[in-house]
Parts: structure tokens; sequence; C-alpha cells
């Protein structure tokens, strides 16, 4: 008997929710690591500091979590 057929749409709203919320607080919790360091610097000065932390959180943090999150509940099949 085959399983529940996965909804891609639904798998997608999960993806992105997950994404959405996992980017927010990476870059909220680097600005305010970083605050202290760079109190009264230029934006873009700032910006550039935190953009390599926050490639790689997402890159090996947020998007690897928000594909299991993503694909929760439908079996894996080889």
């Amino acid at each position: 008997m085959a399983g529940p057929t996965p909804n891609p749409s639904l798998a997608r709203l999960r993806f992105l929710g997950t994404l959405m919320l996992g980017a927010y607080l990476l870059i909220n919790a680097l600005l305010l690591a970083l605050k202290p360091v760079t109190g009264g610097w230029p934006v873009w000065s700032v910006t550039a500091l935190a953009v390599p932390p926050m490639v790689l959180g997402m890159v090996y943090l947020v998007m690897p979590l928000a594909r299991r999150v993503a694909a929760c509940g439908h079996e894996v099949r080889s």
C-alpha cells in the first residue's frame, strides 16, 4: 500500500517559512554579537562584516534544516 502523496506546495511553504525564520534569527543574532565592536561604524561596514558568517550560517545551518523540515513526513526512497 502506498503512503500519502506528498504535497509539493505545502513542502515549499514549509521550506520558505523555515528559511525566512532562520535568516531572521541568524542575522539578528549576528548583528547583536557584532554591536559591541561596531558601535559607531557606518551601515555598509557592519554589513560587510556580517555577510560572511551570515552566508556560512545559511549554507550550513539554515538551508539543511529547512530541507529537512520541508521533507518531514515524507518517506525518502532511493
